[in-house]
Formats: structure tokens, C-alpha cells, sequence
């Protein structure tokens, strides 16, 4: 008896072991910690595409000619190339599951992807939920929904859409183009390659934060936040921070030089501490009294038209005059402070402008 039921628990293990081989680790949904490596020989200049549905992006330039991609929490794992080695293009495709076959913009969902790809690479990056953080690459274009994304040593340009989340730019260079719909905007240290890079910094609900930002051309605003620009101005630069409910602050050396137009349109104050000299005709002199709000100025109400004659002819021949009223005139709304002048010698032209909110011009 006790024979027979050893023989019957053996047949039953030899019976379950394929199965039970078939369902190791990776198999149907991701095993907890399972991870995937792939690698691809690459053109120095590759592009690399990547979609996430779910899952957070880490990519890192390296000076090997060569794409590594680590996806933690991944089933299936697939770096697609073009049949050209080494491979000018590549696209990672990672999934949970160990069954699928991910093809061509197809969007998995995985804990992480890791990659190190060439320093001359471009990196494509959707995601629809995670983070995403990307260092020494050449050039940066990130699509996000949500989560948070981390540009740092971009040698090229960078240009981040995101809507739910934080978007950071460091130690980079090249025309610059963030956005962010709900999320904080900060930019420090980014530098251009020619004179025709800009830098476009925006968000819609959240502050905008620029720091050393070396361009000429420069725009930063928030409809719902504050503008805070710290560093110097480009000569002949052209710099346009507004806000609609918040304060655009600017941190400028003492010896900055500028052409000024500001405005506030229904509530607050314009401060500053640069004596600001006023063209031939102005009537507002600011002092360079740090902190010293200028003075409202409050356009007088408009001439109010005349009836407009008209002259007809009617059918017997005799002219009559009939007056007309003319039609209200659509006019914008009064603004609440205004300055327009120079600071030293002028040069770069600054335009600063708040709905509903102070402006302030200081000295470092």
C-alpha cells in the first residue's frame, strides 16, 4: 500500500512539473522583481522611441555606440530596428505580459524602464503615467499626462507637454519649449547654441521659476501662478513674463539695462528698484526707492462722439439730414498701473503683465 502511494505522488509531480515550468516567474501577468535586458548596436545620433502606459522612464547617455534597455516588472521586452546595423532607430516596446507581442507604437505598461543610449541620441518619450528623468542625451521631445518630468544635461534642445505634473530643465542648451497644465515649471542654467534659440516656458496651473536662462528670446507665464525670473538680460534680448492671477518678480543685476513696458490690469502694484526714466511727455516719474509702488495711472474717460449726419435724398428731390447715434465704442478694460521707460541705457526690451497680481522689478 504505502508502495503504491509513492509511486501515485510521483506520477502526479512528473504530471505537473511542465505546468507548473510554464507559469515560472514572467509568465501571464509579471513576476514580482522580474526584470528583462535587451541590447542593440546603435548609430551614434540613434533615435530612440519609447510608449509607456503605465510605468516610470530613466534614461542616461553613455559614449558606448550602443542602446541598453532594463525594463524591471516586464514580461516581454523588444528592442525593434531597422535592418541596418548599427541601427539608426530604435524602439523599445516593453509589457507585463510574457505572451504578448508588442508591435510599432504599441504602449506598455511595466514598473521601469531603464535605458542608456548613445550622447548624440534623440530620445522620444510618451507616458501616459509615470515619471520620467532623462540626463546626457543630445535632444529631449517628452510627451506626458502624468508625472513628474526631469531634463538634466541636454546638449541640444528640449521640448516637454505635460499635464498633470512637475516639469524641470537643468544644465542644458539649445531652444527650450515646456509646458505644463497643472504642475510647477523650473528652468536653471539652460544656455543657447545659436542666436536663434528661444525659450518657452508655461504653465496653467502652478508657478513659473527661470534661473540663469542665457537666451535672447525668452516667454514665461501662468494663467493661475506666479513668475519669478533671477539672472541677467541678453543685450538686445527680448523677455516677456505675464501671469494672469499671481506676481511676475524679476531678480536683475544692479547694472541691468532695459526698455520697460508694464501693466497691471484690474488689481495690483508695480515696485522697483531701478529708477526707471520716462519718455518726453510722461507724466509719472517712479523712484528708485526699493519697494516704492508707482502711482496709479487712470486713463480719463473717453470724448464722447458726436451724432453722425447723414445726408439722403429721397424720391422728390429734396435733401434731408437725419442724425444718427453711433454705436458704443468697445473699449479694453482701464488698467490699474502702467510704466513704460528706460533703465540705463536700454537695449533689451521687457515686457511684464498681471491681470490680477504685482509686478516687481529688483536688484541683486
Amino acid at each position: 500500500m504505502k508502495h503504491s502511494l509513492k509511486t501515485l505522488l510521483f506520477a502526479l509531480a512528473l504530471a505537473l512539473a511542465p505546468q507548473a515550468a510554464a507559469q515560472g516567474p514572467g509568465a501571464g501577468a509579471r513576476g514580482e522583481g522580474a526584470s528583462a535586458e535587451r541590447r542593440a548596436e546603435a548609430d551614434p545620433r540613434v533615435v530612440v522611441t519609447l510608449c509607456l502606459s503605465q510605468g516610470d522612464v530613466l534614461v542616461r547617455g553613455w559614449d558606448r555606440r550602443e542602446v541598453s534597455a532594463r525594463a524591471v516588472g516586464a514580461g516581454t521586452l523588444r528592442l525593434l530596428t531597422p535592418n541596418v546595423t548599427p541601427a539608426p532607430r530604435v524602439e523599445v516596446l516593453a509589457s507585463d505580459e510574457a505572451d504578448a507581442e508588442p508591435g510599432a507604437g504599441d504602449c506598455g505598461s511595466v514598473e521601469r524602464v531603464e535605458l542608456m543610449t548613445p550622447r548624440g541620441a534623440t530620445v522620444n518619450i510618451q507616458s501616459h503615467n509615470g515619471h520620467v528623468e532623462v540626463s546626457d542625451v543630445a535632444e529631449l521631445r517628452v510627451k506626458s499626462l502624468s508625472g513628474d518630468v526631469n531634463a538634466r544635461r541636454v546638449s541640444q534642445s528640449v521640448e516637454v507637454s505635460c499635464l498633470s505634473g512637475d516639469v524641470s530643465v537643468a544644465d542644458s542648451s539649445g531652444p527650450v519649449r515646456v509646458a505644463t497644465i497643472s504642475g510647477h515649471v523650473e528652468a536653471r542654467n539652460v544656455r543657447t547654441l545659436s542666436a536663434a534659440d528661444n525659450f518657452e516656458a508655461k504653465s496653467t496651473s502652478g508657478d513659473v521659476t527661470l534661473e540663469g536662462v542665457g537666451h535672447g528670446q525668452v516667454v514665461g507665464s501662468a494663467v493661475s501662478g506666479s513668475v519669478l525670473y533671477t539672472g541677467a538680460l541678453a543685450r538686445g534680448g527680448s523677455y516677456d513674463f505675464r501671469t494672469i492671477s499671481g506676481d511676475v518678480t524679476l531678480e536683475l543685476p544692479a547694472n541691468s539695462s532695459f526698455n520697460l513696458h508694464a501693466r497691471v490690469v484690474v488689481s495690483g502694484e508695480i515696485n522697483t528698484d531701478f529708477p526707471v526714466r520716462l519718455p518726453p511727455g510722461g507724466t509719472t516719474a517712479v523712484p528708485a526707492t526699493p519697494g516704492a509702488p508707482t502711482p496709479a495711472a487712470t486713463p480719463g474717460p473717453a470724448p464722447e462722439a458726436g451724432p453722425l449726419v447723414v445726408v439722403v435724398t429721397p424720391e422728390n428731390g429734396r435733401p434731408k439730414q437725419i442724425k444718427v447715434k453711433p454705436p458704443k465704442e468697445v473699449r479694453e478694460p482701464p488698467t490699474s498701473a502702467r510704466l513704460d521707460g528706460t533703465v540705463g541705457g536700454g537695449g533689451a526690451v521687457v515686457n511684464l503683465s498681471s491681470f490680477s497680481g504685482s509686478l516687481h522689478l529688483k536688484k541683486r
